[in-house]
């Protein structure tokens, strides 16, 4: 009988060590500083709707508009603003967890920027969970002239909501010239990442 009762508060423990990582509670209490066009307030409306299987807008905190389009127990995809979108990942690390934030901007071509926080949405240091790729390692047959004309940095980061990888494209060819564009995609690939547990890792 002692045997039992220590097995079960062993278990109780456990579960009780084991940190929260359902996506709704992890939106409601992401600072505002991760979601700053969405202060607290005003998120239980948007679980609401997205529970009830609708995709409604609610006046942000600038005055536009706000809709949380996919709501998953381990992913969450925002249309923040008219240009900007903002995706979530629950991702496992080690016996806890970490969430992966990517905000991107797409005005004529999307970019984006990547962030991780821990289980109490302290900020991480990204450069050890992910390593973002040139502009060169896009290119499957590097041209020299292609390669002096993609001088900026214009990466998106599309985030699965079914599996832990992550897909970077290079976007620059959205504000080049028809011809240029045409010539740059006919030698880019999308590069995958994968989480390995610990980190993103190129496929």
């Amino acid at each position: 009988m002692k045997k039992i009762l220590l097995t079960l508060l062993l278990l109780c423990g456990l579960q009780i060590a084991v940190p929260a990582q359902d996506m709704r509670t992890l939106f409601m209490s992401a600072p505002d500083a991760v979601l700053p066009l969405l202060p607290a307030s005003l998120r239980a409306d948007c679980v609401d709707f997205a529970e009830a299987g609708m995709s409604y807008p609610v006046t942000n905190a600038l005055g536009g508009k706000s809709t949380l389009k996919v709501l998953e127990d381990d992913y969450l995809f925002l249309q923040s603003s008219g240009i900007s979108t903002v995706a979530m990942k629950v991702l496992p690390y080690g016996d806890s967890f970490v969430v992966c934030v990517v905000n991107t901007v797409s005005a004529e071509a999307s970019d984006s920027r990547i962030a991780f926080y821990d289980s109490g949405w302290k900020k991480l240091d990204a450069g050890r969970l992910f390593t973002a790729p040139s502009i060169k390692d896009f290119f499957n047959s590097p041209d020299e002239k292609l390669l002096d004309i993609c001088d900026i940095y214009l990466v998106s980061l599309d985030l699965s909501a079914t599996e832990n990888t992550l897909v970077a494209e290079y976007t620059m060819p959205d504000y080049m010239n028809s011809d240029d564009a045409a010539k740059v995609r006919a030698l880019l690939r999308r590069i995958v990442y994968r989480w390995n547990g610990s980190a993103f890792v190129r496929e």
